[in-house]
C-alpha cells in the first residue's frame, strides 16, 4: 500500500516509515555479513581479507548504481506528492529503461577493469584471487543489484516500505543457505559467497516487480506510460547522475583508504573488514533516515507544503540524536561479541580484536555528524538538488585522504580509523548550513 507523507504527524508518519526500512536494511546488510563470516570461520584468513579487500570497489561500482537508481525516485515521489499518477507511472517506466541501460554498460567497463581495480587498491598477492574470483561473480550479476534497488525505491518513494522489507527477508534467508551450499556443500570458497549474493538479490528484483505489477492500480500501465521521452530520461539523469558520481567520488575515497589499509598487510586487511561490516551494521538506522528525509521532502514538496518540510526534519534531526547515541552505546559495550562472530580462534585473534575496537572507538564518537550528514544529504536530494551532495562528496573525499594517505606514515593504523570521521565531520559542516539555505528560499518562493 502507498503512503501519503503530506499528510499527518511527521514524526509518526518518519517513524512508520523508517521501521520497516531500518529492519529491510539490516537484512540487506546481512548479505554481506553473512558471507563475511562464514567465509572468515570456514575458509580461512586469507579468504576473508580477500573478499574485505574489494570492500572499496563494491562501493565504488554499486554505490555509483544505487546513487543512480536512488536519483530515479525523486520524481516519482515528487509526482506522488502532487497526485500526478500518470507522470508516476511514466517515470517508472523511465526508471526500468535507464537502469536496463545502465547496468549493461556498467557490467561490461566494471569486469574488464576489475584486474586494474584491485592492482590499484595494493590488493596483497597472496590474498589477490580469493578478491578478483568473489568480485567478479558480484559485477556479472550488478544489473540484479541494480534491479532490486530500482524497485524498492518506487515502493519507497510512494511510502511503502514494508513490502521491500517481507521480500529481502526472504532473500536474506535464501543468501544464508545458499551460502552453505555453495561454500560448504560445493567448495566454491569465497566464490560461492558471490553467486549466493546475486541469486538472493534477484529473487528479491523479481518479487518487487511481481508485486507491484499485481497489487498498485495507480501503476497499471497505459500505452502511453510505455513511451520512452528524451525530456523525462533527461530529468532523470539530471538528478540520478550526480547523486551517482556523489557515491562514487567517496568510494574513491573508500579506495584510497583500502590502499592504505592493504600496504600494511594482511592482519589490518582483516582487520578493517570486520570494521567496516560491524559499522555498515550499526549506521543503518541513519540511512533509513536518509531515505525517509528524500521521500518526505520530495512529496511535500510536490505537495507545496514548504511548513512541513522544515517541521519534519527538526522531528527527525531529534529522532537521529537519540539513534546516534544508542547505536554508539550499543556497539562500544557489545563490540568483542560482534568480533568474536568474524573470526576463528588463531594466533592473530588478538592482534584483529585490538584494531577492530579502535576503529570503533573512534567511528561511534562521530555517529552523529554521520547522523547529521546522512539526514541532511537526504532532504537536499528530495528537493531535486544532486549538486550539493556531489560537493559534499568530493569533501569526504579530501577528508579520507589527507587523514589516511598523509598521516599514515606517522600514525600507521591509527590514520585509517580517523579518516572517515574526518570526512564525515568536513560533509556535515556544508550540508546542514545548505539545507537551512535552501529551505528559506523555498518559504519566499524562489525556485531551486
Amino acid at each position: 500500500m502507498t503512503n501519503d507523507m503530506t499528510v499527518g504527524k511527521p514524526a509518526k508518519l518518519v517513524i512508520q516509515f523508517i521501521i520497516p526500512l531500518l529492519i529491510g536494511n539490516i537484512f540487506q546488510q546481512l548479505y554481506s555479513m553473512v558471507d563475511t563470516i562464514i567465509v572468515g570461520r570456514f575458509v580461512g584468513t586469507q579468504a576473508l581479507a580477500g573478499v574485505g579487500s574489494t570492500g572499496a570497489i563494491n562501493f565504488f561500482i554499486l554505490g555509483f548504481a544505487s546513487g543512480m537508481t536512488s536519483g530515479f525516485s525523486v520524481p516519482i515521489a515528487q509526482s506522488f506528492g502532487a497526485k500526478d499518477y500518470k507522470n508516476v507511472r511514466h517515470y517508472v517506466m523511465m526508471s526500468a529503461y535507464l537502469t536496463i541501460a545502465v547496468g549493461f554498460v556498467m557490467t561490461i567497463l566494471s569486469v574488464a577493469t576489475l584486474d586494474e581495480l584491485l592492482r590499484l587498491t595494493k590488493t596483497p598477492d597472496d590474498i589477490f584471487i580469493y578478491a578478483y574470483n568473489y568480485m567478479v561473480i558480484i559485477l556479472m550479476g550488478l544489473i540484479t543489484n541494480m534491479a532490486y534497488n530500482m524497485t524498492a525505491g518506487i515502493l519507497r518513494a510512494l511510502g511503502d516500505t514494508k513490502t521491500p522489507l517481507y521480500f529481502l527477508i526472504i532473500a536474506s534467508f535464501l543468501n544464508v543457505i545458499l551460502d552453505l551450499i555453495f561454500i560448504l556443500g560445493f567448495n566454491m570458497g569465497a566464490s560461492g559467497a558471490g553467486v549466493a549474493t546475486i541469486l538472493s538479490q534477484g529473487l528479491s528484483a523479481i518479487l518487487c516487480i511481481l508485486y507491484m505489477y499485481k497489487k498498485f492500480d495507480i501503476l497499471k500501465m497505459h500505452k502511453k506510460d510505455l513511451v520512452y521521452r528524451n525530456a523525462s530520461a533527461s530529468r532523470l539523469l539530471y538528478i540520478g547522475f550526480p547523486m551517482a558520481f556523489q557515491y562514487s567520488v567517496i568510494a574513491i575515497g573508500s579506495i584510497m583508504l583500502q590502499s592504505v589499509v592493504n600496504s600494511l598487510g594482511t592482519i589490518y586487511v582483516a582487520s578493517y573488514t570486520v570494521c567496516c561490516r560491524i559499522e555498515q551494521l550499526a549506521i543503518q538506522p541513519f540511512s533509513t533516515l536518509g531515505i525517509a528525509s528524500t521521500t518526505y521532502t520530495g512529496q511535500n514538496l510536490g505537495a507545496g507544503k514548504i511548513d512541513r518540510i522544515r517541521d519534519g526534519m527538526k522531528q527527525m534531526t531529534i529522532i537521529g540524536i537519540i539513534i546516534a547515541i544508542l547505536c554508539s552505546a550499543i556497539i562500544l559495550i557489545f563490540n568483542i561479541p560482534l568480533i568474536n562472530l568474524f573470526i576463528s580462534d588463531t594466533t592473530n585473534k588478538m592482534d584483529i580484536i585490538k584494531y577492530v575496537r579502535l576503529y570503533l572507538i573512534w567511528a561511534c564518537s562521530f555517529f552523529i555528524p554521520l547522523m547529521l550528514l546522512i539526514l541532511y544529504r537526504g532532504a537536499i536530494q528530495g528537493m531535486s538538488d544532486a549538486i550539493t551532495p556531489m560537493i559534499s562528496g568530493f569533501i569526504e573525499l579530501i577528508g579520507r585522504v589527507s587523514t589516511a594517505v598523509f598521516l599514515s606514515p606517522f600514525i600507521g593504523y591509527l590514520a585509517v580509523c580517523l579518516a572517515c570521521p574526518a570526512a564525515w565531520l568536513g560533509a556535515a559542516l556544508l550540508l546542514v548550513p545548505a539545507y537551512f539555505v535552501k529551505i528559506k528560499k523555498l518559504e519566499k518562493g524562489y525556485s531551486i
